[in-house]
């Protein structure tokens, strides 16, 4: 059902706030107990110690390559309708990180990348930039799911649910991975028939830019979302680090992964981000350590560095390319 024109921004303005609010109130109690707020001043004052420099400068130097690598994925995957170069492809994946923290789920990131394309391609640079997001999503539910299976015997004692919770789970998200696998290695053929079954030219149009995908350059992808999600995963250990977090590897990894699993599976608003990652990792990594407000640094470091700064870049990087398309029409 399409909602009355009113009632979208609506939704967009009070929901996500909303939300926002109460996983802030849900952190506060969890901080504001007489033993976290001490750790969480303590934790502060890390951060301008010459000691934990190095820990916060890999986490920065990790930044440009993980957007690198993404800019890269989507030069790939425009190979056979527009081919662009490695500068232009990080200027609008920076722009998308602009537009994903206006828009729920991140949505807004197709959005600002296609600005930099033809007008009449764009439509076609959306389906092949949600292949290459769909690389991302498939190493996002594989470790996901492994991080389920490592964490069950503290989760199954910690949050009281019954074993066959977590049956189901396990086996909606196999099955969902074998879909998407299939999915994404048939996606040629699969947009094929898509084009043939609902033949209508707009919708066929769209279809081309799926078709052009080689099994080598499919694998491609999945290789850099690979080397992507392992830098996710150097970045928040670095953060952990340097907030003196210092837990066993496997356990930290699995907590990162599930806190990924989350974030990829449940709808979220870019306003409310931080509050889901903060929640989710303090309930996981919660587990294995008594400093909650070291945690909540640690994710709010991450996600200052590789999504608003970020952002900010792609926003100023708009203004250029505005004038360029006025110029051009």
């Amino acid at each position: 059902m399409k909602l009355p024109r009113i009632s979208k921004p609506i939704f967009n303005v009070l929901i996500g706030p909303l939300l926002l609010l109460i996983l802030g109130i849900a952190i506060w109690r969890v901080l504001g107990s007489s033993q976290q707020w001490p750790l969480f001043k303590g934790n502060l004052h890390l951060i301008f110690t010459e000691a934990q420099l190095l820990p916060f400068l890999l986490l920065g130097l990790l930044m440009p390559l993980n957007w690198l690598l993404e800019a890269l994925k989507w030069k790939m995957a425009l190979q056979g309708i527009q081919p662009i170069s490695i500068w232009t492809a990080f200027r609008a994946t920076l722009s998308g990180v602009s537009f994903s923290v206006l828009l729920p789920n991140r949505v807004g990131d197709y959005l600002g990348r296609v600005v930099y394309l033809p007008p009449e391609i764009r439509a076609t640079a959306v389906a092949v930039t949600m292949v290459a997001s769909m690389s991302q999503l498939i190493w996002t539910i594989f470790f996901g799911l492994l991080s389920i299976i490592y964490l069950y015997p503290l989760l199954a004692t910690k949050l009281f649910l019954p074993s066959s919770f977590y049956i189901l789970a396990g086996s909606v998200l196999s099955v969902l991975l074998l879909i998407l696998l299939l999915l994404f290695f048939r996606i040629s053929i699969v947009s094929v028939k898509l084009s043939l079954l609902i033949n209508h030219p707009r919708f066929t149009s769209w279809m081309k830019g799926p078709q052009q995908f080689t099994q080598v350059q499919l694998l491609r992808l999945l290789g850099l979302s690979l080397i992507r999600y392992i830098i996710f995963l150097f970045q928040y250990g670095a953060a952990l680090a340097a907030f003196m977090i210092l837990l066993n590897p496997l356990d930290w990894i699995a907590g990162i992964c599930f806190t990924f699993l989350v974030l990829s599976v449940v709808p979220n608003f870019a306003v409310a981000d931080l509050g889901v990652r903060g929640f989710v990792s303090v309930g996981v990594l919660g587990f294995f350590t008594l400093n909650k407000a070291g945690i909540l640094l640690a994710v709010s470091s991450v996600w200052f560095v590789n999504l608003m700064f970020p952002a900010a870049m792609g926003a100023l990087s708009l203004i250029g390319v505005q004038k360029f398309w006025k110029h051009v029409s």
